[in-house]
C-alpha cells in the first residue's frame, strides 16, 4: 500500500496501519461528501429509438458539448441491455445521485417490437422498472428488476426519479393504468401518475398517487410521462395528457400535449402554467435541463409520429414561454425517443468518450527510454516543380525555396534530385504535355548513345538545387531515376514499354544506363559542389504504370531485373571516386516492397550492395508497415519514405494525409519522411504551395501549414518515442531537455489528449502551442497545460496542434521492472491486451480504472517471465494452456505453461514466446479491433509476423519513479503530518495533528470534485478508481499531493 504526500512514497506496513487505524477510531469521521461546485461542460442524452428497429428498445448514449448537437456513442449501438423481463428497455432516465458519487438508471420493462400488442402493454404489462448504477457513467452494475407498481397494475412506464431534501429520499415516479377488471382502487382504465420512494433503488415504498389529470368536468383522464427540475426554490413538472381530449378549453381537443405546472415542494400542491407549448399536439416524453453555465433552459419534446425528439428553449421557466428552435440549429444522431439529459463534467465526457468513442479521447504515458528511431530529415522530390518554378524569377526563386527550407518554415532538409532520362524529341510537347503537363517532360542530359553529355540541360531543377545548397548547407540529396533515355528502351519512349507490365531498358544498355546515372552524380559534385547521399536507380518499378506514350517518365523493371541492375550498379559506383551509395528500391506499394525486400535478402549479395531502403506509402496499410519496418530492421539498412502524396477535398483532404504521415512514422518508422510535390496546379491537396506555371504565380495552402506541424518542431537529430496512439507523435531533442508533442483530430468533434509525463525526471509547466485548423495556421495559442505530470489538451474538430515542452528526460523505465504495471499493445493497433470475462485474453480500447488491462512481468531464474494482472488482491497470470486462446489463471510458481520469453525484435517492440512451445503471441484472424482474442502461432517468415508481435508501454497514471527519478515523486521530507492513500474506491486521510484540514480534490483536468474539511484522526472520501490531485490546508501552511484510488 502506498502514501502520497506532494508527491512523497512512503511504504507503510498494513497491520500497522491496522492498528493505527483501530486506535483512532473513536475519533474516526467518514467523509462521504456531496457534490459541491461541480463544473459542467457537456451533456449526456439516455433514450431509446423505437419499437420499429430490432434493437430499437434498448438504451441508447449520445453526448453534447453544446446541448444541441448531438452525436451518438458506441457507433450508435446500445449501451445497456436488458436480458430480464420483457426484454426491452424504454423511456430511460438518467441521474446523478445526492452525494455525487455515482448515477442511477431506470427505464420502462417494455418491448413492443415483433408483437405490437400495445393493449397487453397497458393491462397485462409489467409492474417492475429496470435499474442500473455506476459511479463513472462507463462501468455498469448487473440490471437488477424492481417492482414499484401497485396491485392491479397493467403497466408501469416511463419511471423517473427527483431527491427530495425535505426528506432525504429519492421519490420515484412512473405511469400505470389499472384495468376496470381489477378489483382495487382506481381501476378505471385510466393512466395516473403514480409514486413511491426509496434511499438505494433497490428497496421502495408502497405506489401512491402524485398526479390525477382531470378534465373541465371533473372526470379523471389520463396522463403520463412526467418529468421535473428545479430552478431555485421552485420545482417545475411536464406532464403528458395522454387522453383524446383537452383537459380544459383552449387546447388542442386531440390531447396529446404537455401540460406545465409548478410547486415549492414535490410532493405538495401543483399550479399548471398557462403556456403556449401546451398547443403542441403528438408530443410526449419531455425532458427539460439547464444549459451549462447559463440561465436558459432546454425543453426536449418527443414528436411521437415519427419526428422523434426536437428542442424548444426558454430563458425563464416561470414564463412558460418557449421558442422553438428552426432545424438548422439543432442535430440530432438518429431519431432520438423517450429518454432524459443529465449535466456531465469535462472529465465525465471525456471518461464516455474514451469507452464508447475511443477516437474522441487520445490517451498516452510517454517513456523516455521507449524510444524509436532518430530522424533525418524532412524532405520533397524536386521532380516536377522545380522543372517549372526554377526558371522563374530569382526572387519568386529565391522565396519558394526560403518556404521550404527556413526552419521556422517546412524546415526541410532533404530533397530528392530527378536525373531525367529524356525523350524522343519527337515525342516533346505530345503525349507528356497531354497527361502530366509540361512539367513531366524532363530533360535528359544525352541526346542519343553518341552525343555528348550537354550540361545546360534541366535548368530549372538545376537552379533550385544550387539555391538550397546555398542557403542550407546541411542539405542531403538523393538522386533518382524514373526513366532511362529513350534511346536505351525497347519502346524508344521514356514513358515505358508497349506492354506496361514488362521492361523497358534493354539488357545489352544495363552498363550504359549505370554509366550515365554515375556520369551525372559526378558532373554535380564536381561542378556545384553537391554530392548525393544515395542514388536509386529505380522508381516504382515492379508496377504497370509505365507504358509507352504515357503522362510522365517510368520504366518497369521485374524483381529479378533489378536485382540484375543493382549488380550492374554497385561495383561501377564503387569504382566512381563517389561516397553516394545505392538506394532502392522506390516501390509505391508497401505489400510489394515487403516481397522485393525479402527477395533481396535471400539473394545475399544484395543488401550489402545497398545503402538505404526506400519505399513510397500510396498503398499501405499499418499492418503492412508494422511488417516492412520488421524486414528492414533484420536487413540492418537505413530506411526512407522517399515519397508521398493524396488527393482529397479541402482541409478533410488534408489532414488524411497527416494522418499517413503520423502512420509512416509511428509503424513504418522511417529515418526521413519526402513529400512529392511542393508546388502544383489546379488543386490545394497535392501541394503545399498552389501555383500557375504559365502565369508564374503561387500562394501558400493549408498543407504547408500541417506539415509544418510536425516538419518544423520535429528538427532533424530528434529522437521518435513511442506513444501506442495512431494520433499522437513524440519526438525528444538530443540533449532531452526538450519534448515535442503533436496531435491529430481528423473528426468533425473534438478530441481530448491526456498524456501522462511522469516518467520523465522533470516537466515544466510552461508549454508552447502552435495550432492549425480551418482558421489558423500554425498559430501560437494558450490553451495546452502540464500539470502533475499530465499534459492535456482539448483538439478542436479537424485540428493539429503541436506542444513543445522544456523537459529533463532522465532515464525512464527501461528494460522490463517487475513493480512497473505495463500495457500490451499490438505493433499495428492502438487497443490494449486485456484479461476477458471468459477466462481468455483479447484487445480491448484502454479504461485507466481496469487492473486487467496492467500486467506485470516477473522475471525467473531461467530468463522468462510471468506476465500477471492483480484484481481484489488476487495475482493471475498468463496461461498457455495447449490450445489456440490464452487463458489468465490463478499464478503458479514454475508452472511452464505461465512461462514466457520476451524477446526484442527493435524500436521497443517485441516477440511474446510461449516457453511451453515456442508459439508466439497471435492476434486471431490478423485482427487489431476491440474484441479481438489472443492466441498462439507459430511465426511465419521476417516480413509476415506484425500480428505476432507487441510494444510493451507502461501503463498511462499507474506507475511512479522511484525518489527524485520522475515529475511524480520528489525527495522525502520530514515531520510530516498528513498522509492520504487510496484503496477500493476511498481515498483514506491521516491527520496525525489533529488540527482543521481544509481538503480540495481535483480530477487530473484541473476540475474542482469535492471540498470538504477535517479535524480527525482518520477519515474517509468516497472516489470511484482514478487518479486525482489533493490540495490541502493546514496550519497556514498549502500543499498538494497526487493520489491514485484503486
Amino acid at each position: 500500500m502506498k502514501f502520497y504526500n506532494i508527491g512523497i512514497k512512503m511504504n507503510i506496513n498494513l497491520k500497522i496501519l491496522r492498528t493505527f487505524c483501530w486506535l483512532a477510531l473513536f475519533s474516526f469521521f467518514s467523509l462521504v461528501a456531496k457534490a459541491e461546485e461541480r463544473s459542467y461542460s457537456a451533456y449526456l442524452f439516455a433514450y431509446f429509438k423505437g419499437e420499429g428497429l430490432a434493437q430499437g428498445e434498448q438504451i441508447y448514449f449520445a453526448v453534447s458539448k453544446d446541448g444541441l448537437h448531438w452525436t451518438d456513442l458506441n457507433e450508435g449501438n446500445p449501451v445497456l441491455t436488458s436480458s430480464l423481463g420483457e426484454k426491452g428497455l424504454r423511456d430511460p432516465f438518467i441521474m446523478r445521485s445526492a452525494e455525487g458519487d455515482k448515477f442511477f438508471v431506470i427505464a420502462t420493462d417494455l418491448k413492443i417490437y415483433g408483437n405490437g400488442n400495445w393493449t397487453a402493454a397497458q393491462t397485462t404489462g409489467s409492474k417492475s422498472i429496470m435499474v442500473w448504477e455506476s459511479e463513472d457513467l462507463v462501468h455498469w452494475s448487473e440490471q437488477r428488476m424492481c417492482r414499484v407498481a401497485p396491485e392491479g397494475a397493467g403497466c408501469t412506464w416511463a419511471p423517473e426519479a427527483f431527491y427530495d431534501d425535505e426528506s432525504g429520499n429519492y421519490i420515484v415516479f412512473w405511469s400505470s393504468k389499472i384495468p376496470n377488471s381489477q378489483n382495487v382502487q382506481n381501476n378505471d382504465n385510466t393512466h395516473r401518475v403514480y409514486y413511491a420512494t426509496t434511499k438505494d433503488f433497490r428497496t421502495f415504498s408502497e405506489a401512491k398517487v402524485w398526479i390525477e389529470l382531470r378534465n373541465a368536468s371533473g372526470r379523471v383522464i389520463s396522463a403520463i410521462d412526467a418529468t421535473a427540475i428545479k430552478v431555485g426554490d421552485t420545482y417545475y413538472r411536464f406532464k403528458k395528457n395522454e387522453a383524446t381530449e383537452a383537459h380544459k378549453a383552449g387546447l388542442p381537443s386531440s390531447g396529446k400535449y404537455i401540460i406545465m405546472e409548478k410547486s415549492n415542494s414535490l410532493l405538495g400542491e401543483w399550479t399548471e402554467i398557462a403556456t403556449d407549448m401546451s398547443r403542441i399536439s403528438g408530443v410526449e416524453g419531455p425532458t427539460c435541463f439547464k444549459f451549462n453555465n447559463e440561465d436558459k433552459w432546454c425543453l426536449f419534446l418527443d414528436d411521437f409520429g415519427g419526428k422523434g425528439y426536437y428542442p424548444l428553449v426558454s430563458t425563464d421557466l416561470s414564463s412558460g414561454q418557449f421558442t422553438q428552435l428552426a432545424s438548422g440549429e439543432y442535430s440530432l444522431p438518429s431519431v432520438m425517443r423517450h429518454g432524459s439529459v443529465i449535466n456531465i463534467t469535462e472529465e465525465e465526457y471525456y471518461g464516455l468518450l474514451a469507452k464508447y468513442d475511443p477516437n474522441r479521447k487520445s490517451t498516452a504515458c510517454l517513456n523516455p527510454a521507449a524510444r524509436q528511431q532518430t530522424i533525418e530529415g524532412w524532405g520533397v522530390s524536386l521532380c516536377w516543380w522545380a522543372n517549372m518554378c526554377g526558371k522563374w524569377s530569382e526572387d519568386k526563386v529565391n522565396h519558394l525555396v526560403e518556404l521550404l527550407t527556413a526552419e521556422d518554415g517546412l524546415n526541410y532538409n532533404i530533397f530528392r534530385y530527378n536525373i531525367g532520362g529524356g525523350d524522343d524529341p519527337s515525342h516533346y510537347n505530345g503525349h507528356m504535355t497531354n497527361g502530366k503537363g509540361k512539367r513531366a517532360e524532363m530533360d535528359g542530359f544525352k541526346a542519343s548513345e553518341y552525343a555528348p553529355y550537354d550540361w545546360t540541360k534541366d535548368p530549372g531543377q538545376r537552379k533550385v538545387l544550387q539555391k538550397i545548397k546555398e542557403v542550407r548547407p546541411d542539405a542531403i540529396f538523393e538522386a533518382f531515376s524514373n526513366s532511362p533515355p529513350y534511346w536505351m528502351t525497347y519502346s524508344g519512349c521514356s514513358a515505358g514499354n508497349k506492354d506496361a507490365n514488362s521492361d523497358n531498358l534493354k539488357p545489352e544498355y544495363y552498363g550504359q544506363f549505370c554509366d550515365y546515372l554515375i556520369d551525372v552524380c559526378k558532373h554535380f559534385k564536381e561542378e556545384y559542389g553537391i554530392e548525393f547521399k544515395t542514388l536509386d536507380p529505380f522508381n516504382e518499378p515492379n508496377t504497370n504504370y509505365w507504358g509507352a506514350n504515357g503522362g510522365q517518365e517510368g520504366c518497369h523493371f521485374s524483381p529479378a531485373s533489378q536485382v540484375k541492375l543493382i549488380r550492374t550498379l554497385y561495383p561501377k559506383l564503387q569504382q566512381s571516386g563517389l561516397n553516394t551509395v545505392m538506394s532502392a528500391c522506390d516501390e509505391t506499394s508497401v505489400t510489394t516492397a515487403i516481397s522485393e525486400l525479402q527477395l533481396y535478402m535471400s539473394e545475399g549479395d544484395i543488401i550489402p550492395m545497398l545503402g538505404q531502403f526506400n519505399v513510397h506509402t500510396y498503398s499501405g496499410n499499418v499492418m503492412d508497415k508494422a511488417n516492412l519496418k520488421d524486414l528492414v530492421n533484420k536487413s540492418g539498412l537505413p530506411f526512407w519514405m522517399s515519397e508521398t502524396g493524396a488527393g482529397g477535398t479541402g482541409i478533410a483532404g488534408n489532414l488524411s494525409l497527416a494522418q499517413r504521415m503520423f502512420d509512416d512514422l509511428n509503424y513504418l518508422m522511417p529515418q526521413a519522411w519526402i513529400d512529392w510535390q511542393f508546388v502544383e496546379e489546379g488543386n490545394d491537396q497535392w501541394c503545399l504551395v498552389m501555383g500557375n506555371f504559365a502565369a508564374q504565380t503561387y500562394s501558400i495552402v493549408k498543407n504547408y501549414y500541417i506539415r509544418m506541424q510536425v516538419t518544423r518542431f520535429i528538427k532533424q537529430g530528434y529522437t521518435m518515442l513511442m506513444t501506442g496512439r495512431p494520433d499522437l507523435l513524440a519526438a525528444l531533442s538530443p540533449d532531452g531537455k526538450e519534448l515535442v508533442i503533436v496531435m491529430l483530430n481528423t473528426n468533425t468533434e473534438d478530441k481530448f489528449v491526456d498524456v501522462d509525463l511522469s516518467l520523465f525526471k522533470d516537466v515544466s509547466e510552461n508549454v508552447q502551442l502552435y495550432v492549425t485548423n480551418s482558421s489558423k495556421n500554425c498559430e501560437r495559442l494558450d490553451g495546452a497545460v502540464v500539470k502533475d505530470g499530465q499534459f492535456s489538451y482539448v483538439l478542436g474538430k479537424q485540428e493539429i496542434a503541436t506542444a513543445i515542452l522544456s523537459v529533463e528526460s532522465g532515464d525512464g523505465v527501461k528494460a522490463l521492472q517487475p513493480d512497473v504495471a505495463y500495457m500490451i499493445i499490438p505493433r499495428a493497433a492502438t487497443s490494449v491486451v486485456s484479461a476477458a470475462s471468459d477466462g481468455g485474453l483479447c484487445l480491448a480500447n484502454i479504461a485507466l480504472g481496469d487492473s486487467l488491462q496492467r500486467w506485470y512481468f516477473k522475471s525467473l531464474p531461467n530468463g522468462n517471465y510471468m506476465i500477471c494482472t492483480k484484481q481484489d488482491g488476487a495475482v493471475s497470470a498468463i496461461t498457455d494452456d495447449g490450445s489456440y486462446f490464452l487463458k489468465w489463471s490463478p499464478a503458479k510458481a514454475d508452472d511452464i505453461s505461465q512461462q514466457f520469453e520476451i524477446k526484442p525484435v527493435g524500436e521497443n517492440c517485441f516477440d511474446i514466446i510461449s516457453a511451453s512451445n515456442g508459439k508466439m503471441f497471435d492476434l486471431e484472424g490478423v485482427n487489431t479491433a476491440a474484441g479481438t482474442k489472443v492466441g498462439v502461432w507459430e511465426g511465419g517468415k521476417a516480413g509476415e509476423n506484425a500480428h505476432r508481435q507487441w510494444r510493451i508501454l507502461p501503463f498511462p497514471y499507474a506507475n511512479e519513479l522511484k525518489s527524485g527519478e520522475g515529475t511524480g515523486v520528489v525527495s522525502p521530507q520530514t515531520n510530516q503530518s498528513v498522509y492520504f492513500y487510496g484503496d477500493d474506491d476511498v481515498l483514506n486521510v491521516v491527520n496525525l495533528s489533529g488540527d482543521l484540514l481544509a481538503m480540495r480534490i481535483y480530477s487530473l483536468n484541473g476540475k474542482l470534485l469535492k471540498t470538504v474539511s477535517m479535524k480527525e484522526t482518520f477519515g474517509t472520501i468516497a472516489l470511484p478508481t482514478g487518479v486525482y490531485v489533493v490540495e490541502y490546508e493546514q496550519g497556514g501552511s498549502s500543499k498538494s499531493a497526487k493520489v491514485i484510488v484503486d
